[in-house]
């Protein structure tokens, strides 16, 4: 990214954004009755510490809402009973709303499997342009549109975004106003709460106790008859000497003779994995956003592809959308949109291993699997390409990447020319039950420019993945190490 020299006159739209900005960063208006959480849960823009956290009776059972998502389907609380629930109130036109979101789509992609359901509640006026949010920012989980009963339930007025954490139990854990000012002190919270529901208090039963301002539940607009409300069922005391613990997983470090031929395996295994993706079709969203002084978004770079094939089948990329850009600052770079093709979401092939020098770190657990984690840096750097330098997860059953983190390189500092690149996470999933493929990157960066910094964020995703038939065939391990192997480049260093 280039550094551009800001312009001297306010544009209308930050104007704009400065008349408004207190207002959407949570200014303190009139609060409307409903639940709160126990005082040292109601953060007011900080996070509730995951650590230490207390599971009582003492905290308010989550007022139950029944309505329709955007997608026409039936949203309910009870109906995610038993599930750990991000509750997230906010809208369109707020900044920090914004910010926050990639962030929601990160957790739930890395938490779903283990009992987390992020559920957002738009306070819009118009429909239309949650869709489109929706739509463009490739949202992984329900939003429905906010009613006066859920907004005055929940204690959600004039300050966006208002989040609410609810366990397992029903009960409301946590309150975060504004955009939360550390999202890994959140994620840590989020962790806490995915216990198991034997840790929780027990509940009350059915028709005991309703909270104030709660609704009572209503059914759906639907020519189908509404389901039974699920029972809520108290938990029956289990003496800790009865439940053992499962034992720790084997986190032992592979002797110093073996990590050589691991490496190469691994590299083996990624070049099937590029064999794989180069046989699917699949929809990318890259965004970038600059942000002020005061972490509101002032300007945005974005285009959508399709990666397709052609009746000859050749691949190749469609553009879908790309809105004329604003970015306040830098300016996108060829070496910018190559990134998001090659570097970013970082393949270690067989052809590609001579080029890097890969060091063992650690073996560690990872959300419900374990990995093995390896330092990656270029060898030598050569005139004209781009490189990954930073760390990799690799599952220590599949021997595939799963999460990459680090930052292209080299970082340009010339006199009158600077190209910088931000540090970016890289997060993949399991598509074909086989393969692990890219899903998502993140970035949120400063960068250094000789003449001043900028702050960053960067999304992007991967979606509809679908496998394109052609008579290519994907060999076994076995058969891609051996002679007649022809492992593919990765797109980036070719």
């Amino acid at each position: 990214m280039n550094f551009t020299k800001m312009p001297k006159a306010l544009g209308a739209a930050t104007l704009a954004l400065l008349l408004w900005g207190g207002f959407a960063a949570g200014a303190q208006r009139p609060e409307l009755p409903g639940p709160q959480p126990s005082s040292a849960q109601t953060t007011g823009g900080q996070n509730a510490p995951g650590e230490g956290l207390q599971f009582s009776q003492e905290h308010p059972i989550a007022p139950e809402f029944n309505l329709t998502d955007i997608n026409g389907l039936r949203l309910s609380l009870h109906n995610y009973r038993g599930k750990v629930v991000l509750l997230d109130f906010w809208a369109t036109w707020c900044p920090p709303c914004q910010e926050e979101v990639p962030e929601f789509v990160g957790l739930q992609t890395r938490y779903e499997n283990l009992g987390l359901q992020v559920i957002g509640i738009a306070t819009d006026d118009h429909r239309e342009a949650v869709e489109r949010f929706y739509r463009d920012d490739m949202m992984n989980y329900p939003v429905a549109m906010a009613t006066r009963a859920i907004q005055s339930a929940y204690n959600v007025g004039y300050s966006l975004p208002t989040t609410y954490l609810i366990g397992r139990d029903g009960r409301i854990y946590a309150r975060v106003v504004g955009a939360p000012s550390d999202p890994a002190q959140l994620e840590q919270t989020v962790h806490a709460l995915l216990k198991p529901l034997s840790s929780y208090p027990p509940v009350l039963e059915a028709g005991a106790e309703r909270p104030q301002g709660a609704e009572a539940p209503k059914a759906a607009a639907t020519s189908r008859p509404a389901p039974e409300t699920a029972p809520i069922v108290k938990p029956t005391a289990v003496p800790a000497s009865a439940t053992p613990a499962a034992p720790p997983p084997n986190l032992s470090d592979p002797s110093p003779a073996e990590i050589p031929g691991m490496i190469r395996e691994i590299a083996a295994k990624e070049t099937l994995f590029q064999h794989a993706f180069e046989q699917y079709t699949y929809h990318q969203l890259n965004k970038v956003e600059t942000l002020d002084a005061g972490g509101y978004i002032d300007g945005q770079w974005q285009q959508n592809w399709d990666i397709l094939y052609n009746d000859q089948g050749q691949r190749f990329e469609r553009v879908t959308y790309a809105p004329v850009p604003n970015l306040r600052g830098i300016l996108m770079t060829e070496q910018d949109v190559k990134g998001f093709r090659s570097i970013q979401p970082f393949v270690l092939t067989t052809a590609d291993l001579p080029n890097y020098e890969v060091k063992y770190l650690s073996h560690v657990k990872l959300d419900y699997i374990t990995a093995y984690v390896f330092s990656v840096r270029p060898k030598v750097i050569e005139k004209g390409r781009e490189y990954f330098k930073g760390v990799i997860w690799v599952d220590d059953k599949d021997l595939q990447i799963v999460k990459t983190e680090g930052r292209e390189v080299p970082q340009i500092h010339k006199k009158g020319y600077e190209n910088l690149f931000p540090s970016f996470t890289t997060y993949r999933k399991q598509i074909d039950g086989k393969y692990w493929f890219p899903v998502m990157i993140l970035a949120d960066d400063t960068l250094y420019f000789s003449q001043g910094p900028v702050h960053i964020h960067e999304v992007v995703k991967f979606t509809d993945y679908k496998q394109f038939s052609t008579r290519t065939h994907i060999l076994s391990y076995r058969q891609a190490t051996g002679p007649s192997g022809k492992p593919s480049k990765t797109p980036g260093n070719q």
